[in-house]
């Protein structure tokens, strides 16, 4: 209601200042996803409702940069760094030094806090953003003697009171821009008592400090993926099963590996678009009744309701060959959103904000967050999912629509003046 009507008039503080209604009498176009249930009374009412403004390309403005470019020979030697510091951290505990203070003398050499790190193994605290949560994940939260991370950090640095003997990295890529740059791959870390090596994939960003000297903003690390196990139905059965949440979250898990993999198949100069034509069979209804899609980035057709439609807009116009005609009508619109215009995706993590399970079919609603593989910069969408089981048993999505996060949108003056803003600028306003 609040929503409809104004959180002004429905007296309610939480929405005050964000829900206004509209008054001026403009037409507007909005995109929409309902969906319809015929309820308890036998009256048909609304379940389901996705509503965005149709999708708009963002310009970003460049910010001003360091003058010292970055190097190949610069990450590297931040990598043998980094690699050095969890030796030196682990000798420190083993000869029942000041670990912590060795840690905290790494960090700051090594680290440009007020950045984002993802440590592999935290679980309750996924994110670090400060110096503190990050030293916590590195040297234990008994170290520390922070609440907030007891039983959660056992202190990687020191493996838990192992120790590492080695740590070696494997870059997959290393992509320099400028004053920053981007580093993929895997480090092999050796546990100093068993002699066990233990394989973690990262992402890391350097940039150049103020003081000249290389840091990490980024770092995102993670355990190499394993697909679950889970029992299958089969037959008959298989097609009448009802659905569960965890048929959702399945599929959820299989759509953001399918675009990984077509990723992957770009940046190694494979046949990205066969792989793409594969999960799409897999993930998608096509062919098996309809199906509702309306990509986030979709401009001129927002709508796509056939198979060739959407691979169009995964892999881009350019690329699908399945219509002639249509292949013309999509190029200049379809960069291929599965391998992010050829940056590609490094990650996909859904975060359902409610699941609803209806015999055989069922609904997700929420946002999934993209990481950028070349960037390491997360793009927040917003989706809403259909899905069905289809004869054969399967799981399918038979209703996507997917929206870039609402943005109230300010008017930009034609003629923007070049001169950098100062804080005495600010003080004079």
């Amino acid at each position: 209601m609040s929503y409809f009507v104004g959180g002004e008039a429905m007296h309610d503080e939480k929405f005050l200042g964000e829900d206004a209604g509209a008054t001026s009498g403009d037409d507007v176009t909005v995109q929409y996803t309902f969906g319809y249930k015929r309820c308890g009374d036998g009256k048909v009412r609304i379940c389901l409702h996705h509503s965005s403004v149709p999708y708009q390309v963002v310009c970003e403005v460049p910010k001003a940069v360091p003058s010292a470019l970055m190097t190949e020979n610069d990450i590297h030697e931040a990598q043998k760094a980094w690699g050095n510091a969890i030796k030196a951290i682990t000798k420190a505990h083993q000869d029942k030094q000041d670990f912590v203070g060795v840690a905290a003398k790494a960090a700051g050499e090594l680290y440009a806090y007020g950045h984002g790190i993802k440590p592999t193994k935290a679980t309750r605290n996924p994110f670090r953003p400060t110096a503190g949560d990050a030293m916590s994940y590195f040297v234990g939260g008994e170290a520390m003697k922070d609440d907030k991370f007891k039983g959660e950090d056992a202190g990687f640095a020191i493996n838990g009171g192992r120790g590492w003997s080695e740590v070696v990295f494997r870059n997959h890529m290393i992509d320099v821009r400028g004053t920053t740059a981007h580093a993929m791959g895997e480090y092999i870390f050796t546990d100093s008592m068993t002699g066990d090596d233990v394989t973690v994939q990262y992402t890391f960003g350097y940039k150049r400090c103020a003081d000249g000297k290389v840091r990490i903003c980024l770092h995102h690390s993670s355990v190499p993926f394993q697909a679950p196990t889970s029992p299958k139905v089969s037959g008959a059965a298989a097609a009448t099963a009802l659905l569960t949440e965890n048929d959702v979250h399945e599929a959820q898990k299989a759509w953001g590996n399918a675009i990984k993999a077509i990723t992957k198949s770009h940046q190694q100069k494979q046949d990205f678009v066969a792989t793409a034509a594969k999960a799409a069979g897999e993930l998608y209804g096509y062919g098996h009744g309809n199906v509702l899609f309306k990509p986030t980035k979709a401009t001129k057709n927002p709508f796509r309701p056939t198979a060739g439609d959407a691979m169009s807009y995964f892999v881009g116009g350019r690329r699908w060959r399945g219509n002639a005609r249509r292949e013309v009508y999509l190029k200049g619109e379809d960069a291929g959103f599965a391998i992010n215009g050829g940056r590609g995706w490094s990650e996909v993590v859904f975060r359902n904000h409610m699941i609803s399970c209806d015999g055989l079919s069922a609904h997700a609603i929420g946002e999934y967050i993209f990481t950028d593989a070349t960037s390491g910069d997360d793009v927040t969408v917003q989706y809403t999912f259909g899905y069905k089981r289809c004869g054969d048993g399967k799981v399918r999505i038979c209703l996507h629509h997917s929206s870039v996060p609402y943005q109230v949108v300010c008017e930009v003056p034609k003629a923007v003046p070049s001169a950098l803003m100062t804080e005495n600028d600010i003080h004079e306003a």
